[in-house]
């Protein structure tokens, strides 16, 4: 599957979403769905993680997802953490911080998970095991 999402730690405040190879709207849009089932399953902020590392080209209209990020957006989402995003990604969230202000909020690009991990924990050390 060329998109996953789980949760990244025991506590289940992180979920990665990973991205690989050709991916289609269509994928995104499923994890959309899923991700919304996730943090609904808590009572507590989730921090996200788009890891797009493994990704080698992102779809055309990338846009058409936006509103079904915002209507699915959950008060406990908090960070957007993007990895490794292209230059595309990186054009296209200037355009989603307008269309989609809830889901993009708080996003942040960092180059590595490691870096991802960093900024959570600097955000909140209590909430990172």
């Amino acid at each position: 599957m060329p998109v996953t999402i789980a949760w990244d730690n025991d506590e289940h405040s992180v979920i990665r979403v990973t991205f690989e190879n050709r991916w289609e709207v269509g994928d995104l849009l499923r994890t959309i769905e899923e991700g919304a089932r996730m943090i609904d399953s808590v009572h507590h902020k989730v921090d996200s993680i788009f890891d797009f590392t493994l990704s080698s080209i992102s779809p055309p209209k990338l846009l058409s997802s936006l509103e079904r990020m915002e209507e699915t957006h959950s008060d406990n989402e908090r960070l957007l953490l993007i990895v490794k995003a292209n230059p595309y990604i990186k054009s296209l969230s200037k355009i989603a911080k307008v269309l989609a202000p809830k889901t993009f909020a708080h996003v942040h690009f960092v180059d590595t998970l490691e870096a991802a991990y960093a900024l959570i924990k600097r955000q909140s050390p209590a909430q990172i095991a």
